[in-house]
């Protein structure tokens, strides 16, 4: 093969690349709107996190609390389908040096082919936004909510 037609392939190759992971980055940004933008720049946070459990949850599929500690109930919602606002007794906003990490769960036997991630809850500082997707998009599902500071 001659260097011409790799340099080609290589260019050709890296675009399509480019252009698709350009394309899914939009996709999962756009149904994110309703829980505030994402800043672009890197954060720096005032308090130190030390990375003791200080709230736990279990949260059902439908968004009720199976168990936890810490959290508000009557704060604590399933907002729309993979899309979950748990609420503790404290700001959980993390320039606060508050931590957070979620994982799928069943609460039972069986297995969860899903994933979740956390973000500040726009316009509530004492929640938490979970949202849940699987290989075919948003997906409701019961999880466990871990909370350090």
């Amino acid at each position: 093969m001659s260097l011409k037609r790799y340099v080609w392939i290589l260019a050709v190759g890296g675009g399509l690349l480019a252009l698709a992971l350009g394309a899914a980055s939009r996709v999962s940004a756009a149904d994110k709107a309703a829980n505030g933008p994402v800043p672009l720049t890197d954060q720096k946070f005032a308090t130190k996190t030390r990375g003791q459990v200080v709230y736990t949850a279990a949260i059902n599929a439908d968004g009720t609390i199976a168990k936890c500690y810490g959290c508000v109930a009557s704060k604590t919602e399933h907002i729309s389908t993979g899309e979950y606002q748990v609420a503790f007794g404290a700001p959980m906003t993390a320039k606060t040096g508050v931590s957070r990490w979620v994982m799928p769960d069943t609460l039972t036997t069986g297995e969860e082919f899903t994933w979740c991630d956390t973000a500040d809850r726009a316009g509530v500082t004492t929640a938490i936004w979970v949202n849940c997707q699987n290989a075919s998009g948003a997906v409701d599902t019961s999880f466990f909510i871990f909370v350090a500071k």
